[in-house]
C-alpha cells in the first residue's frame, strides 16, 4: 500500500536561523514526485523531517491522514518511509547481505541467522536487478551497484514511500536508465517515490508530479507534463533564466586549442573518447 503525505505549515529553525518557512503541500500516493529547488531551498531538510532524521520546529505532518512526528529514522521506517541519502549509508567492509540487514539482523535464538539473511538478500537483489552474490563485500561494488544495495535495503524495511536524494549524481547514462526502470517498477507495485534532483531533463522523463521549493518556502506544485523545463528553472530561481546563457558565435577555425583529449577510457564511464576545447 502506498503512503500519502501532507505537510501543513512546516517550519524548521536551527538556532536563530529559520530554514523552512511554513511549507505546505501534499504528496499523492503511488506516484513519482520530483522535488526541485536550488541548493539551500530546504528540500533535504524537509525530507529529513519526513524520514525521522529531524523534527519540525512547528507545523503538522500527516501520513495517511494521521498526524505523525517520528523520533528517529527507525520510527519512520516502521511506517514504511525510507530515505536514501546522497552519500551512501553503507559499511564498506561488510557484505551485501550484512549491509541490507544491518541493525535489523535476523536471528535464530541468540545467534545471527546468516543463512536466512543471505537467502532473503538474494530475493531482494533479484527485485532490484543486481546480479551479485550476497557475500560480496560492498567495497568491491561500483557506485551504481551500491545504489541498488541501498534500494534493496529500503525494500527490506518494507518501504512504501522511498525518498531518493540526487540518486544519479555519480551514475552513467546507462546506469541512470536502469535506475529509472527500477523506479517505474516500484511505482507500479504501489510505492510512492520522492525524487530530489537538479537535472531537469531527468525530472521531466521520470516523474509524475513536480514540487518546487525556493529559499525554504513552497513555490508551486504541478503535474510534470504541464511544465516545460524552462518553467521549472524559472520557478526554482524566481526569475526568467532564458537570457542567462545567450547563444555564442562559432569559434574561428584557427582558434588555439586549450585542451585536447585522445583515446581516453575510464572503466564503467567512458571508452575511447576524444575531443578538443
Amino acid at each position: 500500500m502506498s503512503v500519502a503525505v501532507k505537510f501543513n505549515d512546516i517550519r524548521k529553525d536551527f538556532g536563530p536561523v529559520r530554514v523552512l518557512h511554513g511549507v505546505s503541500f501534499e504528496l499523492a500516493p503511488g506516484r513519482i514526485h520530483g522535488l526541485l529547488g536550488e541548493n539551500g531551498a530546504g528540500k533535504s531538510t524537509l525530507m529529513k523531517i519526513l524520514a525521522g532524521y529531524e523534527n519540525a520546529s512547528a507545523g503538522e505532518m500527516l501520513v495517511d491522514g494521521v498526524a505523525r512526528r517520528f523520533d528517529g529514522s527507525r520510527e519512520a521506517e516502521a511506517a514504511g518511509i525510507v530515505l536514501i541519502h546522497q552519500e551512501f549509508n553503507l559499511a564498506e567492509h561488510l557484505t551485501i547481505a550484512q549491509n541490507i540487514f544491518l541493525g535489523h539482523e535476523k536471528r535464530k535464538g541468540w545467534l545471527v541467522d546468516d543463512a536466512a539473511m543471505r537467502r532473503e538478500a538474494r530475493e531482494l537483489l533479484a527485485q532490484v536487478g543486481l546480479a551479485r552474490d550476497p557475500d560480496v563485500k560492498v567495497r568491491d561494488l561500483i557506485v551504481a551497484e551500491k545504489q541498488l544495495v541501498e534500494i534493496a535495503k529500503a525494500l527490506s524495511r518494507n518501504a512504501r514511500l522511498l525518498i531518493m536524494d540526487e540518486p544519479t549524481a555519480t551514475l552513467t547514462l546507462a546506469e541512470t536508465a536502469r535506475l529509472f526502470a527500477l523506479m517505474t517498477k516500484l511505482r507500479a507495485s504501489g510505492t510512492t517515490l520522492v525524487y530530489i534532483s537538479h537535472k531537469l531533463d531527468e525530472v521531466e522523463s521520470i516523474t509524475d508530479d513536480v514540487v518546487v521549493m525556493r529559499d525554504g518556502r513552497f513555490v508551486a506544485a504541478s503535474a510534470t507534463a504541464a511544465l516545460a523545463r524552462q518553467q521549472m528553472a524559472n520557478l526554482m530561481v524566481g526569475r526568467d533564466v532564458s537570457d542567462m546563457f545567450p547563444e555564442k558565435g562559432a569559434a574561428p577555425e584557427l582558434a588555439p586549442v586549450a585542451l585536447r583529449v585522445t583515446h581516453l577510457s575510464v572503466p564503467g564511464w567512458v571508452e575511447d573518447v576524444g575531443f578538443e576545447v
